[in-house]
C-alpha cells in the first residue's frame, strides 16, 4: 500500500549560504502527501522546487526539519531501505553505460535484490509491466542511447516503476515529451494511485492531474489545496508576474489558464 509522506520545518541551504547569516534557500517549508495522492509542487524558476525535492529524497540533507514516509525518518533510515520505498525521476540523464532499454527498467529491481539473489518470473513480470505502462516495450531491445530525450524519459519512469516504490518523486516528468506523451505519462502517474510529488513547470497539467498543489516562492511556501483554490488570478500575477484569464475545461471542469501577457 502507498505509503504518506511529511515534510515538517525543514530548512535548508547550498554549503557557501549555509556558512553566512544569510537566510536559507528553504525556509521552514511543512508539506504532506497523503497516502495515494498525486501533489503538484509549482512555483517560478529558482524559487526551490528542486531543492526541495533534493531534501525529500536523500540527495541534499537538510540543515532543520524531517522528513517521514508514514513513521520512518527518510534521513535516518538505511540507503537500501529508502531505495526500495521511494524512486525518483529527475530531469537529468543519466549515462546509460551501453545498456538496452530493458536493461535500464531492470535497474529498477536493484533495491529488492540481494548480492545473490536470481532473476525471478516474477521480476520479468513487473518489468515487462512497466514498459509496457510507459509505451516503450516494443523497443526493449533498443540501445538506451539511441533513444530521443522523450523515451528516455519514459524508459527511466518505467525504471521507478520497476521499484514499485511507495512514493514517486518526479522532477519535471514532462521535459522532453511531446504532447501526446505528456497527457499518457500525467494520466498514468495518477491512475496508478502511488504517493507521488512532482515538481511541475505547466500549470495547466498541475491543475489537471493533481490532486492538490503547493506554491513554492522565495524558499517559502505561499499557498496550498486544490488546483481549483490555488490557482487564481490574483496569486499568479503575484507569483508568476504574469496577467492571465482562468476558466473551467469544458470537458474536466478543472482550472484552465490562459496567459495574456506578462506584468
Amino acid at each position: 500500500m502507498p505509503g504518506a509522506l511529511h515534510i515538517a520545518r525543514l530548512s535548508w541551504s547550498p554549503a557557501d549560504l549555509a556558512r553566512s547569516r544569510e537566510a536559507p534557500l528553504l525556509q521552514s517549508i511543512t508539506l504532506d502527501v497523503a497516502r495515494g495522492e498525486f501533489v503538484g509542487l509549482i512555483g517560478p524558476n529558482g524559487s526551490g522546487k528542486t531543492s526541495l525535492l533534493r531534501c525529500a529524497f536523500r540527495y541534499a540533507k537538510p540543515q532543520a526539519g524531517i522528513v517521514t514516509l508514514d513513521e520512518t525518518d527518510l534521513w535516518r533510515a538505511s540507503p537500501r531501505w529508502s531505495a526500495q520505498h521511494v524512486a525518483v525521476l529527475l530531469q537529468e540523464l543519466p549515462d546509460d553505460f551501453g545498456l538496452s532499454v530493458e536493461q535500464v527498467v531492470w535497474m529498477g529491481r536493484t533495491p529488492h535484490k540481494r548480492l545473490l539473489d536470481v532473476d525471478t518470473p516474477e521480476d520479468a513480470a513487473i518489468v515487462a509491466k512497466a514498459l509496457a505502462d510507459v509505451d516503450m516495450n516494443a523497443a526493449r531491445n533498443r540501445a538506451f542511447a539511441t533513444l530521443s530525450g522523450g523515451e528516455k524519459q519514459r524508459v527511466l519512469l518505467a525504471r521507478a516503476l520497476a521499484q514499485q516504490p511507495d512514493v514517486l518523486m518526479l522532477d519535471e516528468p514532462t521535459s522532453f515529451l511531446d504532447l501526446h506523451h505528456q497527457v499518457e505519462l500525467m494520466r498514468l502517474i495518477r491512475s496508478l494511485k502511488i504517493t507521488t510529488l512532482a515538481t511541475i513547470h505547466d500549470l495547466n497539467l498541475a491543475a489537471a492531474y493533481c490532486d492538490r498543489v503547493y506554491v513554492l516562492a522565495d524558499g517559502e511556501i505561499v499557498a496550498h489545496g486544490t488546483p481549483a483554490d490555488v490557482l487564481t488570478v490574483d496569486l499568479l500575477a503575484r507569483v508568476f508576474k504574469v496577467e492571465t484569464l482562468i476558466d473551467r475545461h469544458p470537458v474536466t471542469h478543472r482550472p484552465r489558464i490562459t496567459l495574456v501577457h506578462p506584468l
